[in-house]
């Protein structure tokens, strides 16, 4: 079997050579330039300049990697490594032909590249990761003692990463609202870093191009893939156009280093697109592996949030009652038995937030009163699609709540609790309010109506829903979990919420349809009213408490969602509603 394998790709087509003659020069080009340019600046490497050295404070003073990191931080490093990498070029350039040469060259030209990377880890484009990646996989591949399955194996995996670097470029352009709406170009253009030179100022003149040219770079660069199955003479035209591109944006932005990177791989591509007939078992197995990888965790995703559904559908799960037409899922705390309920607190959650999310709370009230949470329309298990209040209502009334109620909100649930408040059966109700970094409506019309901000949130939704579909989310850091720190079920339910794709979708349509008009009246009618805000949106929450009258507290050190998410936190704001609570 092993040797069937190395046959496979042992029938590559006969140009390799030649291929990778076309990716190296390039490269060498490149990284001549780039090594001339930093052996003629000096003052940007000193210890007070932008290129200073940082690799040394990582690590503790005395140790191995410390002394390593003061040596490559040192001023004159960068100029050895230039000259280093400057020879190592010349002889990239000159290999022509020498398989063994430019394994060498490429081998001395990464190393030099990764170390200037830990020296100073900025200051790097596109063109120059793209340079690594060649250099590390030329060394890398080098290894391989067949030499034809070396070689087949490295213009392959170059290829690769350059249809997934345009491709995965383009989409995530493609959820940029700035992209999408023909703006990005021009606020490139009009900094000071890139807007400076001749090109630019032309550019600036043509609005209408440059966003006719902001959104055709989504468009060709998601598309690129598609140059696989074009005939080979419409794929090398193409190719060109992507070259003419690169030009262009070096050009304009004065970046005389942009395209040999680019350029360089663009050669690998020409190399698949010519043996297209050959076998192609590595595409096939990295397409494969990464395929299945993304079904199973998605899979994974969707049955552990299928068992967190049925956890609520459990004996030990929230509470249903049917209302209008469906259900409506709520929960009640109560005092120990034997302990009197001082009276009912109503818990509003935040967009796209279970009930979970107010746990910690929760739980600490419920020692002295009853602690009522509910999902909202469209939510966890809530079908029914009446209003808020009535949902409310309807709870309230099953659990034989009377008389007067405290409504304390998160975010957005400011609005919700807006919604009813003074109205039918809250009318006179409601005495006193908690708004645990809410929602300013003036700031949510505003939002809703600047495109630029609205396609920020859309965006945010969509990768997030793309995280649930795939059940990335699992597996990558993601803000939920890293502003939350329940308990271990807690969270697991809590966590598999916001990531239901239902629940993702709701909150958009929430966030478009919740109603601002009369929102700050509303809430500042409300006898006693305490704005508790999060360290993040404290100056937010200031302007916020001043325009509803409020009393206004701030839990320092917390963010949006660990104000109610971490314990520490969450006790502060259980502190605060009780001292608000015993004082009026």
């Amino acid at each position: 079997m092993r040797w069937k394998w190395r046959r496979q790709y042992a029938s590559n087509a006969k140009g390799a050579q030649e291929a990778a003659d076309r990716v190296f020069l390039p490269i060498a080009i490149g990284q001549a330039l780039a090594a001339a340019e930093t052996l003629f600046i000096r003052e940007e490497f000193e210890d007070d300049g932008y290129l200073r050295g940082t690799s040394a404070q990582q690590y503790p003073q005395g140790t191995l990697r410390h002394r390593i990191g003061r040596v490559l931080d040192h001023p004159r490093t960068p100029r050895v490594l230039a000259g280093v990498t400057l020879a190592a070029s010349a002889g990239l350039a000159l290999a022509r032909g020498n398989r063994k040469a430019q394994i060498a060259a490429a081998a001395v030209i990464g190393t030099c590249n990764r170390l200037s990377e830990i020296r100073t880890p900025y200051g790097r484009d596109g063109a120059d990761q793209m340079t690594a990646v060649i250099t590390q996989y030329r060394a890398l591949t080098g290894l391989i003692p067949d030499q034809r399955l070396s070689d087949d194996l490295f213009l392959r995996a170059v290829n690769l990463q350059a249809g997934l670097s345009y491709a995965v470029s383009g989409i995530s352009k493609a959820f940029g609202s700035s992209w999408v709406q023909g703006d990005a170009l021009l606020e490139v253009l009009q900094t000071e870093a890139y807007g400076r030179g001749p090109a630019a100022a032309i550019l600036r003149k043509y609005p209408r191009l440059c966003r006719a040219l902001t959104v055709g770079t989504v468009v060709w660069e998601t598309s690129f893939p598609l140059i696989y199955l074009l005939p080979r003479e419409q794929a090398s035209y193409a190719l060109h156009a992507v070259k003419a591109f690169h030009v262009g944006v070096a050009t304009a932005m004065e970046l005389p280093r942009f395209v040999w990177g680019f350029f360089g791989s663009h050669g690998a591509v020409g190399y698949v697109l010519d043996t297209r007939g050959a076998p192609r078992t590595f595409e096939k197995a990295v397409f494969g592996i990464a395929g299945g990888a993304v079904l199973t965790s998605a899979l994974i995703a969707r049955e552990k949030r299928r068992i967190a559904e049925q956890r609520r559908l459990g004996p030990k799960g929230a509470a249903r009652l049917r209302h209008g037409d469906g259900d409506v899922e709520y929960r009640v705390d109560r005092p120990a038995e034997g302990t009197p309920s001082r009276g009912v607190i109503v818990l509003e959650c935040g967009l796209g937030q279970s009930f979970e999310s107010w746990e910690w709370v929760a739980e600490s009230l419920a020692e002295h009163h009853t602690v009522i949470r509910y999902h909202r329309s469209g939510y966890g298990l809530t079908t029914s699609r009446a209003a808020n209040g009535d949902l409310l209502a309807a709870v309230l009334d099953e659990v034989g709540a009377e008389g007067r109620i405290v409504v304390a909100t998160h975010s957005i649930g400011s609005l919700s609790a807006a919604s009813y408040l003074g109205e039918g059966p809250f009318a006179g109700r409601v005495d006193k309010l908690i708004v645990v970094d809410g929602t300013d409506p003036v700031l949510l019309d505003e939002d809703r109506t600047d495109r630029r901000r609205l396609g920020r949130f859309l965006q945010a939704q969509v990768y997030t829903l793309v995280a649930a579909l795939t059940g990335i989310y699992e597996w990558a850091p993601n803000a939920v979990e890293r502003q939350a720190g329940y308990t271990p079920d807690v969270q697991y339910s809590h966590v598999q919420f916001v990531f239901s794709p239902r629940n993702i979708v709701n909150s958009v349509r929430e966030y478009r349809r919740i109603r601002t008009e009369g929102a700050v009246d509303r809430l500042g009618a409300v006898d006693s009213v305490l704005v508790v805000a999060s360290d993040e949106y404290a100056e937010q929450q200031a302007v916020l408490a001043e325009k509803l009258g409020a009393k206004f507290e701030v839990v320092r050190g917390s963010a949006h969602r660990s104000i109610i998410g971490y314990r520490a936190h969450a006790e502060q704001v259980e502190g605060a509603i009780r001292r608000f609570m015993d004082a009026y």
